[in-house]
């Protein structure tokens, strides 16, 4: 028999890599879940699957020379984290191989029981007959189905198309919009910490899930001047998520909190109100600047502000859907020119259409990301269901139009506030 653990990030995917590997007539000896992220509990699951094949199995003939398993008394465990635990023979494991035709077992196949059998022989399979009919009867107790049915982690359970049963705790979870997968996961670390049979009050559970979800996010400190060392901020993203205020609020808290020169560039030459804009804001912080429509001009612009501690480029909102304008998007923001591309996001945006603008502005080198729109949503759950799936760390989060005031630098645990709406502990610009 041949015996793979095989990992994967949810059960179809796992059940096709093994029928890959082992063929269609592979067993699922157990399952469970796995996460291999210093968080522990609080990482992104893996299935792992352990699974068998018999290389040796042939089909049944008719004549009395059928092929039969090694003649052995080791024991298989099969574990069902449902609280049921079965022991099998492998003579057990061989019937099953063909349930159609239900092959008998060795014992019951004509070999001698005295005799020119060996006496060491006999009593083995006279042992192994005896547990067979043990486990004949238990099991004909006890919901068959079920217990051939591999236990589902519930983050897996609508993937495999089972109905996750819902708890008070994922409920109230989900009540702050963030989704049933990472519920689930904040569930069983809240339940781990707490303790089986435990009850805590609403404040110390509250205090609990906020710790929880902060160590969930990764933040990024990224205004930190340091002399002789030049910071180039791009603003990307699609239309009407804020880029051009958002770039004026980062410019005016920089100015209030280092000092330092600061040159403005804008590639929005899509949008003469977007270039007239930046303007008057430049105008208002004394601040330089230059407006570019190719890559060659851009890096000229960037030449001529090589004094400056912190360049800001602006670009034109581009749609998610048009992979043509993020090319030409990726044409001016290359590498090479040490740009830190920060990706802005709407929060009022549906969460299906955020990834997608993820994925689609992923050809680009993304460092961060930026939530705008914050004060327009009653649930901030989205933030950490977007980061618990791409790790991206988060440099701003914008609540307002009011410049510089509605920039929010936030460290993880003001985001776990934000989401159970606690505004208590925010710390503007």
């Amino acid at each position: 028999m041949q015996v793979k653990v095989f990992e994967a990030k949810d059960m179809a995917t796992g059940l096709k890599m093994v029928k890959e590997a082992l063929g269609p007539d592979a067993l699922i000896l157990s399952t469970r879940t796995i996460r291999n992220s210093s968080l522990g509990v609080l990482g992104k699951p893996m299935m792992e699957i352990t699974a068998a094949v018999d290389n040796n199995w042939q089909e049944p003939a008719s004549s009395p020379q059928t092929p039969r398993p090694p003649r052995s008394g080791k024991m298989i465990r099969s574990r069902n984290r449902d609280a049921v635990q079965t022991e099998l023979t492998y003579e057990e494991l061989w019937r099953q191989r063909e349930p159609q035709k239900h092959p008998s077992p060795p014992s019951e196949r004509g070999i001698p029981e005295s005799g020119s059998v060996d006496q060491g022989i006999q009593s083995e399979l006279t042992e192994l007959r005896a547990l067979v009919n043990g486990l004949t009867n238990r099991i004909a107790d006890l919901n068959t189905p079920a217990l051939h049915r591999p236990y589902v982690e519930p983050e897996f359970a609508v993937a495999a198309g089972q109905a996750p049963v819902q708890e008070p705790m994922v409920g109230l979870l989900t009540g702050y919009g963030i989704n049933q997968e990472t519920a689930q996961v904040l569930a069983r670390f809240a339940r781990e910490t707490i303790g089986n049979g435990r009850q805590v009050d609403d404040v110390s559970l509250n205090a609990l899930l906020k710790t929880a979800i902060a160590r969930m996010f990764n933040t990024a400190q990224v205004l930190d001047r340091r002399p002789g060392r030049q910071q180039r901020l791009s603003l990307i993203g699609p239309t009407g998520v804020g880029k051009t205020t958002t770039l004026a609020k980062i410019a005016a808290h920089y100015l209030s909190r280092h000092g330092g020169r600061i040159g403005l560039i804008t590639i929005d030459t899509y949008r003469i109100a977007a270039v007239e804009q930046l303007k008057v804001y430049g105008e208002i912080m004394r601040l330089p600047l230059e407006v570019v429509i190719s890559p060659q001009e851009l890096e000229a612009a960037l030449d001529r502000f090589r004094d400056a501690d912190l360049v800001l480029i602006d670009t034109a909102g581009r749609s998610p859907k048009s992979g043509l304008e993020i090319q030409e998007l990726a044409a001016f923001l290359r590498p090479e020119l040490g740009i830190e591309n920060h990706l802005l996001l709407s929060a009022t945006t549906r969460e299906r259409e955020i990834e997608e603008t993820i994925r689609r502005f992923s050809v680009l080198a993304i460092s961060n990301f930026i939530f705008s729109k914050i004060d327009e949503c009653d649930q901030l759950g989205v933030l950490l269901n977007i980061h618990y799936k791409n790790d991206t760390p988060i440099s701003f989060l914008t609540n307002g139009q009011r410049v510089p005031e509605d920039l929010l630098i936030p460290a993880p645990a003001d985001i776990a506030a934000l989401i159970l709406n606690d505004h208590g502990s925010l710390k503007y610009g």
